[in-house]
């Protein structure tokens, strides 16, 4: 069942493509319109010598050539518009059915957006513009037909002609290509490897064997390339002989008219201008088969993802009171399909104002996994988190945000300024928020270092190394005072110095009543911590306390001393 969202932005569409159409059989019809007025020039001003006939026809073609290429402007305009509103729609609306209630909400946004590319590209590229000069073909024809049938039937074969051409050309060359991508990418994989690891091929000696390895796989990825363009070649030389015969034969369809006696007017002109128009989409149609497909098939993921959206939406959420920043886990159990075991089992956990619970487990245990439950934006089977009394997952995801702070192990910037980053592209940045939160951090020093300081565009030059880039996450994290902070792998990519750092983050959030949990396989970061709690087998287990983190406040502000301490040189 179609959705309606899609079939109203199909309607849409539609409305779109047919005034691009009429706006392209306006501009087919130019050059016949031109080549009409040449004849005119010479059958009247020719004979009669009069200049006033040759300034109007003049004044006429210059109309009509202007016209043509403000309707060929005209058309591209109108549908690049179309896309793009239709674009916004389409992700506005799909971004949120695919994270709403999906496992992996980032892998499902990741394939809704393919597919909104992908239909992007198959409306705005050149696939729409086959299609639209596919729709003037009955149009052109009709023309051709009211100056005598026998012109609309050759152009119809030739058109038919062309795509069989096409489609050989397509076909014949669609196993070589692949074959000789994958051949490419696959030495393209040698090489990067050879590269990541230099120095133990060149100790070990295997250095001639990948040479003679990568040089094999290039050479059989350029034979296939070869034959596939040799192939692609042979068809192109035979639609441009084609275009020729094409030409060639709506003279000969002509002739044959007035020989059998009907008056052919100006056919034989209309068929040598509108035959090779009528023929051009279906030459073009076998090289975007395969797009075609796929943006038909994209299309059809999004409209089945609606209709089941718009079939059982999900929950409403709203907004909550945080007073506190009080965290409670409710035996959580979380088994991913097909999985053989919960990936998390009846987790209980109970974190306060000001407690710091360092989470520890082997690789793979869901440490990450259970964050991401803690924000709600990883549905359970049973349980539930609670953030001062109310569900994360039933909560508005901006004023959620307000509440929480959240590093994630790949510290994703985007390419805004280091001022925009921090304030999580807030349009109104709060820079003394910035900047507290970059002390905090200790991305103070680092920032002033940069080009242009926190107006310095992350991604220009130089490149930040993952180590700088997480202090800025850090600091993105912990903007605007948020009652809970989540950190994954806090220290990472951090030196010592760094991990000291990051230590003293945990220690000044904790002072000032903030609520932290935090993932690491560092002993001295988990020393940081209040608790310690190990997650294995699907269930936490408690490891003990941290013998210099005790939960009273009196101690927690005195620990915060060394914090500030640490990041006082930052300050300066």
């Amino acid at each position: 069942m179609a959705s309606a969202a899609m079939a109203g932005l199909s309607a849409e569409l539609a409305r779109g493509t047919r005034a691009a159409a009429l706006l392209g059989l306006a501009g087919a019809l130019g050059p016949f319109a031109l080549v009409m007025l040449t004849v005119q020039f010479y059958a009247l001003v020719v004979p009669t010598g009069s200049l006033e006939t040759a300034l109007g026809l003049g004044a006429g073609f210059a109309l009509v050539a202007v016209a043509v290429v403000a309707l060929t402007q005209l058309r591209e305009r109108l549908l690049l518009l179309s896309t793009e509103r239709l674009v916004r729609r389409l992700t506005a609306r799909t971004l949120a059915a695919a994270t709403a209630r999906a496992a992996m909400p980032a892998i499902a946004a990741d394939h809704a957006l393919r597919d909104i590319d992908l239909v992007r590209r198959g409306i705005a590229g050149p696939l729409s513009a086959i299609a639209l000069d596919a729709m003037l073909v009955p149009a052109l024809l009709l023309l051709l037909a009211t100056f005598h049938w026998a012109f609309a039937l050759f152009a119809a074969a030739a058109a038919l002609l062309a795509l069989l051409i096409g489609l050989a050309a397509h076909r014949a060359t669609r196993a070589t290509l692949a074959e000789s991508n994958e051949a490419a990418a696959q030495a393209a994989r040698l090489a990067a490897d050879a590269a990541r690891a230099a120095e133990a091929v060149e100790a070990m000696g295997m250095l001639p064997a990948l040479v003679q390895r990568w040089a094999a796989t290039l050479a059989r990825g350029t034979g296939g390339l070869r034959r596939a363009q040799a192939t692609a070649r042979i068809a192109q030389a035979a639609t441009g002989a084609l275009y020729g015969v094409a030409q060639g034969g709506a003279v000969a369809v002509g002739v044959l008219v007035i020989v059998e006696g009907s008056n052919a007017g100006y056919g034989i002109l209309a068929g040598l201008l509108l035959t090779a128009r009528v023929m051009d989409p279906f030459s073009r149609l076998g090289t975007q088969i395969e797009d075609a497909a796929a943006a038909r098939a994209a299309w059809q993921r999004l409209d089945r993802l609606l209709a089941a959206d718009e079939t059982t939406p999900a929950p409403a959420t709203r907004t909550f009171p945080c007073p506190e920043g009080r965290l409670l886990l409710d035996r959580v159990t979380l088994v991913f399909p097909g999985a053989a075991r919960p990936l998390l089992r009846d987790v209980g956990l109970v974190v306060g104002p000001g407690d710091v619970i360092g989470l520890a487990g082997p690789p793979g245990a869901g440490k990450s996994t259970l964050l991401r439950v803690i924000l709600g934006v990883q549905a359970t089977n049973a349980g539930d988190a609670f953030l001062d009394g109310h569900a994360t997952t039933q909560w508005d995801r901006t004023d959620l945000a307000r509440h929480v702070g959240y590093l994630p192990q790949d510290p994703v910037l985007g390419a805004e300024t280091v001022a925009a980053a921090i304030a999580r592209l807030a349009p109104t940045i709060d820079m003394p928020a910035v900047l507290e939160a970059a002390r905090m951090a200790g991305a103070l020093r680092m920032v002033a270092g940069l080009p242009h300081g926190f107006a310095t565009r992350l991604g220009e030059a130089p490149a930040l190394s993952m180590g700088q880039r997480q202090r800025i996450a850090l600091a993105r994290a912990v903007y605007g005072a948020p009652r809970l902070v989540l950190l994954d792998e806090p220290a990472a990519y951090l030196d010592a110095e760094g991990e000291a750092a990051v230590a003293a983050l945990i220690a000044a959030l904790a002072a000032r009543g903030t609520a932290v949990i935090f993932t690491s396989h560092r002993e001295g970061l988990l020393r940081a911590a209040t608790r310690v709690v190990t997650l294995r087998d699907g269930t936490l287990a408690p490891v003990g306390k941290a013998p210099l983190a005790l939960a009273a406040p009196a101690r927690r502000a005195a620990l915060a001393a060394p914090a500030r301490r640490i990041a006082a040189p930052e300050a300066a």
